[in-house]
């Protein structure tokens, strides 16, 4: 699973991190007019490549990346299954009932169908939480479930 970060870079835009689930870090400056600076980094943070779009070659591109032109028949098989199912995440504000308490006592799962597949903390994420994991502020779940589930979820948390 890969790891997101967005920074704002002011005056320029937004900057976006991400480590890939191969541990390959890229990175995504997207310029308040629309251009796009693409860098794919090396071990120690330099950039090992870049490539520099304008708007409507970053849309382009995007297009392709997201399946929109063209779908492998792995995605096609994949989204069959997993019709109606929704990952979304959901960072806890300092003042969730659920801080300092731990997973297996609040029974999400069977309260709200809904299930916690990992846990972002800072810099750290933490896949398939023990029910012995204690939440604290800040933290952010990765949730599995129904859509219409989630509030459900989000009353337990909020």
């Amino acid at each position: 699973m890969s790891f997101f970060s967005e920074t704002d870079l002011p005056g320029i835009g937004k900057k976006i991190s991400c480590t890939t689930y191969s541990r390959e870090k890229v990175v995504l400056v997207i310029h308040h007019d629309g251009k796009r600076e693409l860098y794919i980094m090396d071990k120690d943070g330099d950039p090992q490549a870049n490539v520099t779009l304008l708007d409507e070659e970053a849309r382009r591109l995007g297009g392709f990346l997201s399946g929109v032109m063209f779908k492998p028949k792995a995605v096609e098989h994949l989204e069959l299954a997993l019709e109606g199912i929704r990952i979304d995440w959901y960072k806890l504000e300092k003042d969730s009932p659920v801080i300092g308490k731990a997973i297996g006592g609040l029974g999400i799962r069977k309260k709200t169908q809904v299930s916690i597949i990992a846990i972002l903390r800072g810099d750290h994420f933490i896949p398939s939480p023990s029910s012995e994991y204690v939440f604290q502020e800040g933290d952010t779940c990765v949730v599995i479930g129904k859509p219409e589930r989630f509030k459900d979820f989000l009353d337990i948390i909020r």
